[in-house]
């Protein structure tokens, strides 16, 4: 005669169990991090989208949740994922403590990727990859790299917009940010630079080369593209200013008008990046 006692757990639920630790682990890690980075969002000028990419990135995972639960009902997990997983929380660890912030929010995608990687091989890190680009694209760069990108941005701008004016026929003067024109002088603020327009349309690239391309290099160009046309499109929006001046006064380079051309350069960026995703379809 024999006893039965409770059942063991089937390994494909053992599994389960095993990868939802492994991924709480994972996001208890980086939680310090992920704090660090929302005090950066606040004080930042460029960033204040940053707090929708998390959530961008969670709706990315749940609409592609039956092609997860396919992968997480047959794990596979490589030999060298508890090496991947260590690096990863390793990297992470160091780079907090070190208050390297910029190599610290990079380690929150890198400590996600490893897990899936560790849990599933590559098979399971496939669908994340979309979703981990925007978590990587929610860690703003160091602040003397932004700086300088700033800096050469709106002398790049400057530069460009007056040349073109110049070449038109009107008569407008350069000297470093500033647009020297009769009897007025304007100044490209951080809001023409561009720099703005490149952190917002980067995540946005990425929906759209994601579906609406095919092929790594078309996306890749797709993503590429962003800083040209952002560039070009606060040029025009420069351009633009400069000329309403003469027609309806200062007030076309200040106020409500001013923002009116902001949101203009924001539309025909996106329109853009649309249109080279579509051209290389």
């Amino acid at each position: 005669m024999t006893s039965t006692g409770s059942a063991a757990p089937s390994e494909p639920q053992g599994n389960l169990w095993l990868a939802g630790g492994i991924v709480a682990m994972g996001i208890s890690l980086c939680i310090p991090s992920i704090l660090q980075l929302s005090f950066l969002w606040r004080d930042s000028d460029f960033y204040g989208h940053a707090y929708a990419l998390p959530i961008v990135a969670g709706y990315l995972v749940y609409s592609d949740r039956k092609r997860i639960a396919r992968l997480l009902r047959r794990l596979q997990p490589p030999i060298y994922g508890p090496l991947v997983l260590l690096g990863a929380g390793l990297f992470e660890v160091l780079m907090y403590m070190g208050d390297v912030g910029f190599f610290a929010g990079l380690g929150i995608p890198l400590v996600l990727a490893a897990s899936a990687l560790g849990i599933g091989g590559v098979p399971l890190l496939q669908p994340f990859l979309l979703p981990l680009s925007f978590i990587a694209l929610m860690v703003p760069p160091p602040r003397f790299l932004m700086y300088e990108v700033l800096f050469r941005l709106k002398l790049v701008v400057t530069d460009t917009a007056v040349a073109l004016m110049q070449a038109a026929g009107q008569t407008v003067i350069a000297e470093g940010n500033k647009i020297l024109l009769p009897g007025h002088t304007l100044f490209v603020a951080d809001a023409c630079s561009g720099l703005t327009s490149i952190v917002t349309l980067l995540p946005l690239s990425c929906i759209v080369a994601y579906f609406l391309s095919h092929g790594y290099w078309r996306r890749a160009v797709v993503f590429a593209s962003v800083v040209p046309l952002a560039v070009a499109a606060n040029i025009l929006r420069v351009v633009v200013t400069v000329a309403m001046v003469s027609v309806v006064g200062i007030e076309a380079a200040q106020g409500s008008l001013h923002e009116t051309f902001g949101v203009a350069t924001y539309v025909l960026g996106t329109l853009s990046i649309i249109g080279v995703a579509r051209v290389l379809r």
